[in-house]
């Protein structure tokens, strides 16, 4: 199908979801047949998907839960959505037309040519700008769905952590997370917090927003040396679909989207890898305990293998090696 072609019938599928799958058992049934090659039930899928990035995010739980059930089968059969995020799926009924204002830069953020050569730094910053392009009320239904969602810990009233430092953390014991953290930001020159706090606008979102988005930032490679998650292409979209599972994070779900329909773009087998990756984190994410109502800053000073006995955090495996996508191009 050309892109064109498949690009408008993604836009159309977004708008009217509920027409394809109108139930979390439509949405599981559709994702079996995407699974089985199925090209028109795959566009559905990512439509789906795409529908909670971008218009619905309080249905996340629902609409993923339902896709990771119907990929992984028998191994995701203990995931249950609690009845209020089920409720959610009643969003879907409703039209959820985008503009222009979101539609031209994601497609050109598609199909922009060697975009699989873009740096982790530009790939954050052009998706997150994706999101200052949603309807107003979106913010307001992502708060709501960030307030409702069980693994936030009451988020809206907590207050803003202080910075890290990295003299903070280098002076911890070797061995131990906070001295782990300290040498996967230095040895890889990564930013310590992602995005600058100020400069991410996180103190124009609403507070439950605010914090998330905040200790996340300052959380992300803490979260991949805990959780298990290698940073590679792979397992950056692990990660993701870990944390919109997690606390329901309105970045993360923006990436799997693009994630998922990028891969489509490309060919089924792509699907197949992308969709693979994004229910294994998906997975992992809905039976691993709250990362966000773990005090980070009193572990510091353990080790790893430590805070997981601790907390009953298992780190993420998936069938495909974690460098695949580097394997891949390198071999290119």
């Amino acid at each position: 199908m050309p892109n064109a072609e498949m690009q408008t019938k993604i836009e159309n599928q977004v708008e009217n979801v509920a027409m394809i799958a109108p139930t979390a058992s439509a949405i599981e049934d559709l994702t079996q047949r995407a699974k089985a090659g199925d090209a028109d039930a795959a566009t559905g899928v990512v439509a789906a998907i795409m529908r909670v990035a971008a218009v619905d995010p309080g249905a996340s739980m629902a609409v993923l839960d339902a896709i990771t059930r119907g990929w992984l089968g028998d191994e995701a059969k203990s995931i249950e959505t609690p009845p209020a995020q089920l409720a959610m799926l009643k969003n879907l009924a409703e039209p959820g037309k985008l503009d222009g204002h979101f539609w031209i830069p994601f497609w050109d953020f598609i199909n922009t040519p060697h975009s699989e050569e873009r740096g982790g730094d530009e790939v954050t910053a052009m998706v997150a700008a994706l999101g200052g392009n949603l309807h107003e009320n979106f913010s307001d239904r992502a708060e709501a769905a960030a307030l409702a969602h069980p693994g936030t810990a009451n988020a809206a009233t907590r207050s803003a952590p202080p910075k890290l430092t990295l003299e903070t953390l280098g002076a911890l014991p070797v061995g131990s997370l906070g001295h782990a953290f300290y040498r996967l930001i230095t040895d890889n020159n990564f930013n310590l917090e992602v995005l600058d706090r100020e400069a991410a606008g996180l103190q124009d979102m609403p507070p439950a927003q605010r914090y998330l988005n905040l200790r996340i930032l300052q959380m992300h490679d803490v979260w991949h040396l805990v959780g298990g998650f290698r940073t590679t292409v792979l397992q950056e979209v692990a990660i993701s679909s870990f944390s919109l599972a997690q606390f329901d994070h309105t970045y993360s779900a923006m990436l799997i989207g693009t994630a998922s329909v990028a891969s489509l773009f490309n060919s089924m087998e792509g699907f197949g890898l992308s969709m693979q990756i994004i229910t294994e984190g998906w997975l992992h994410g809905r039976t691993t305990p709250s990362f966000m109502a773990i005090e980070w800053e009193n572990e510091w000073h353990l080790p790893i293998s430590e805070i997981r006995a601790r907390h009953g955090i298992k780190p993420f495996a998936s069938i495909f090696p974690a460098d695949l996508i580097e394997q891949m191009r390198a071999a290119a």
